[in-house]
């Protein structure tokens, strides 16, 4: 078995990259992995992408304690390269979800909004990124919840997909944040993998005050209900 030995900071620089994680449901991994909160009760995790002799590639979280022991490196320090890589290597894109569906059949390549073009209106969008692997952290990468509420030019939801995807629902009025959240919820419990559930909770983002917040949860509510 071949092991993967890290010697100093320099080891790891490049192949770092953040992961966006569920607080609540992960304490035990965040506990001992550098994260930060960003607020909505989510954190971005740095993590690794490991060489392919290493059980044929894969990533590993970066350990808190491999952080205190590195020359030159600290929690914050491994944030920010980490997120400066994932921005740079991990492009993100931003497309209609029946272009994202129907693209393979048509041969099309889905567009992306964020790099020009009109979104149509009132239209669900996937937000990933461009190998549809962690793609949920391009929500958090600098300017994008701004850059998409311009794009949408008006407040919208943000449903928690998968931790690969989340979807930007313009908030028309059409469905109010709990119906949206039992929504989410029921798509969580029936058609998401264990290991790919992000959360159930749909976060607003409102263009006057450029604010991301919690708009509703549906576990709460359900707890608060017992």
């Amino acid at each position: 078995m071949n092991t993967y030995r890290i010697q100093s900071y320099e080891d790891i620089r490049d192949s770092l990259r953040v992961r966006l994680m569920d607080i609540k449901r992960n304490p035990e991994t965040l506990q001992n992995s550098v994260y930060q909160p960003v607020g909505c009760g989510l954190a971005l995790v740095a993590y690794m992408e490991l060489p392919e002799e290493i059980a044929d590639g894969g990533i590993a979280n970066v350990p808190a304690k491999l952080a205190s022991g590195l020359a030159d490196a600290n929690p914050e320090a491994i944030l920010e390269d980490a997120m400066e890589r994932s921005v740079s290597h991990s492009h993100p894109k931003l497309c209609a979800i029946q272009d994202m569906l129907f693209g393979s059949m048509t041969g099309m390549e889905p567009e992306n909004y964020l790099t020009g073009g009109d979104a149509p209106e009132d239209t669900l969008l996937v937000l990933t990124t461009e190998d549809g692997r962690l793609g949920a952290s391009a929500l958090f990468y600098p300017g994008m919840k701004e850059k998409i509420g311009e794009i949408v030019g008006k407040d919208y939801f943000v449903l928690p997909s998968s931790i690969h995807e989340v979807l930007i629902m313009p908030d028309n009025g059409q469905m109010t944040p709990m119906e949206l959240a039992k929504m989410v919820k029921e798509i969580n419990d029936n058609e998401v993998s264990p290991q790919d559930l992000l959360c159930s909770r749909v976060l607003r983002f409102r263009a006057d005050t450029q604010e991301l917040s919690v708009a509703a949860d549906a576990e709460r509510r359900r707890e608060m209900e017992r």
